[in-house]
């Protein structure tokens, strides 16, 4: 055998480019294997291959009728085919001074013959071939066939190109994207029996929406430049398997099932430092899920799989969690429930309205009934309020639902006023909801409608309703007010607590939180704080209502504390309608 195969004139370029293309180590593309198979039947050959030389290797992209994936490059006859552009011709390798002393000639696969045509993607630039072997030599190989072999092998060379595509490939990062993983995934489902497991993992460096607050305070530029430090770090510490980009700043890369161990643990050691950009010394908040394809049905279940549990491992705040599919199961069921509200708003009788009395402290009188939803579902059953309302209030769902709680508590409340009662109807709304003016017209058409006197009618909202825009919520609660309607600041003490807006507020009443109000008696702590609280209200000229009175000690501690109304489990439950007007009748017997 000759000294070996030289490198290329141009090797630093052409190695560069093979890098770039991000094709080693990557699964089997079929329709790359179905050009090495045509080749296999066509030539008559035993062996066909698309071989990519690497530094020290040649690595085959794709094989038919060879099981090793790989061979040492002073080996490889492809390392001699890639210096020129024409297709390179071995007759019979024994009588080649080249190859005569080749491991590949003197053992299996005991080549013989041997063509390959340059795979050239860039001017003068070759990443490896596309070949044919026999173990049986030839006496000549024909100009048709070596036409058809190059014409071959141009198919092989599209093939890489789009594989490198805007289709393929992140335009930051230049990385593969979310469709190639997902093409790479498929392959690796179809792995044959006995192959070692793969195992895909994601690395989410900061989190969307840190990236977010990035882009808003520094601008577009920086962030993406600060993203891309965070992909040569990850992709030095990944080096060799291939990193793909499939979303906005999450990674990926598929590695041997029994290193992937291995693997989160370097990519976390790599990560406990800081990543210096423009100066500045970032700690990256990295977060890591993996996923063992064969545990998905499909690839796009792979991507899935992966950003659902890299979001509970941030949410949970845990460096490392790996998929199980019971994991899918809370946002499944969060899905389902969304889907199902727009039949439930529709329905007669899967939403309903309950309504709890509150009472005069000191006297004991009925003052008003809060009205609160509630869900039957055929399938899922009772699904609580404070399940589904959150779900509500990320989408364009939140507005209909409050729409049907104010139709139908306003038709309530206008049939107890036309037989006399004088309680109040309370209603709650977001803070979606105080975001519109919509709501205001809503409400105003629906008083109209029904022949409501304002007076009885409360709307009870959160201070968190005005952390988005408050001047605008302040302006709509001001125009609720000048309407009669009484307005009710509810759980306070835990939610946004700006008195500078505060003391703003055209509220009426306060209600106390219930969880400084049910262990009332067993904590002064908590006896502190509401005292404190019904004193400000007093100041602010606000009745206080207490909710979550459960024991009689409790109603008399805060009746005691100076406290107007309360609320609660040991007064009355919620009722349906026709379980309160019973009980209201019982209370005037």
């Amino acid at each position: 055998m000759s000294d070996g195969p030289q490198v290329t004139f141009n090797e630093d370029e052409r190695l560069n480019l093979l890098r770039e293309l991000c094709l080693l180590d990557t699964p089997a593309d079929s329709i790359l294997d179905s050009i090495t198979k045509v080749c296999a039947t066509v030539f008559n050959v035993p062996i066909a291959l698309i071989s990519l030389i690497d530094d020290h290797r040649q690595w085959f992209k794709s094989k038919y009728g060879l099981a090793v994936n790989e061979t040492p490059r002073d080996q490889a006859f492809c390392a001699y085919a890639i210096h020129g552009q024409a297709p390179m011709v071995v007759l019979n390798a024994i009588e080649d001074p080249r190859f005569v002393n080749n491991p590949l000639v003197k053992s299996a696969p005991n080549i013989r013959f041997y063509v390959g045509v340059p795979i050239v993607i860039e001017e003068d630039k070759c990443i490896g071939t596309l070949c044919i072997i026999d173990s049986i030599p030839r006496q000549a190989f024909s100009p048709e066939e070596t036409q058809l072999l190059v014409e071959l092998c141009s198919m092989v060379r599209e093939r890489i190109k789009l594989l490198s595509t805007v289709g393929y490939f992140d335009a930051l990062t230049q990385l593969p994207n979310r469709t190639r993983f997902i093409d790479d995934v498929e392959a690796l489902l179809h792995r044959p029996m006995g192959a070692e497991p793969l195992m895909s993992i994601a690395v989410d460096v900061c989190g969307e929406e840190y990236f977010r607050g990035v882009t808003k305070a520094l601008g577009w530029e920086y962030a993406e430049t600060m993203l891309i430090a965070a992909k040569e770090k990850l992709k030095k510490t990944l080096s060799p398997y291939t990193l793909y980009r499939i979303s906005t700043t999450l990674f990926a890369v598929n590695v041997e099932a029994s290193k992937a161990a291995v693997v989160v643990q370097e990519v976390i050691k790599t990560f406990a430092h800081p990543v210096e950009h423009q100066s500045i010394p970032y700690r990256f908040d990295m977060t890591i899920s993996s996923v063992l394809p064969e545990q998905c049905q499909d690839p796009k279940d792979v991507v899935r799989a992966l950003v659902t549990t890299v979001d509970l491992a941030r949410h949970h705040n845990l460096e490392f969690l790996p998929y199980e599919k019971s994991l899918e199961d809370a946002p499944r069921h969060a899905f389902n429930i969304l889907m199902a509200i727009p039949n439930a708003l529709t329905s007669c009788n899967e939403l309903s309205l309950h309504y709890q009395p509150k009472v005069d402290l000191i006297s004991g009188a009925l003052v008003g009934v809060e009205a609160l939803l509630r869900w039957q579902h055929p399938l899922m059953g009772c699904i609580a309020p404070n399940l589904f309302i959150p779900l509500a209030e990320k989408t364009a769902l939140m507005r209909r639902i409050t729409s049907w709680v104010l139709d139908q508590g306003l038709k309530q409340a206008a049939e107890w006023q036309a037989q006399g009662h004088t309680f109040s109807m309370a209603l709650n709304v977001s803070a979606v909801d105080l975001d519109s003016d919509q709501f205001l017209a809503r409400i105003q058409g629906l008083i109209e409608a029904y022949h409501l006197n304002p007076s009885g009618i409360e709307i009870e909202f959160t201070e968190s309703a005005l952390i988005a825009n408050p001047m605008a919520t302040l302006q709509r609660l001001q125009v609720l007010r000048h309407m009669g309607i009484s307005l009710s600041i509810d759980d306070f003490g835990t939610g946004y607590n700006n008195l500078y807006f505060f003391k703003m507020l055209p509220a009426t009443a306060l209600k106390i939180d219930q969880s400084f109000i049910r262990d009332l008696q067993f904590d002064p702590r908590n006896i502190i704080i509401v005292k404190s609280l019904i004193a400000m209200a007093r100041e602010f000229g606000f009745r206080v209502i207490a909710e979550g009175i459960e024991s009689e000690a409790v109603y008399k501690t805060l009746r005691d504390l100076g406290c107007d109304d309360g609320q609660g489990y040991w007064i009355a439950r919620p009722m349906p309608r026709l379980q309160f007007e019973k009980w209201l009748q019982g209370r005037k017997a």
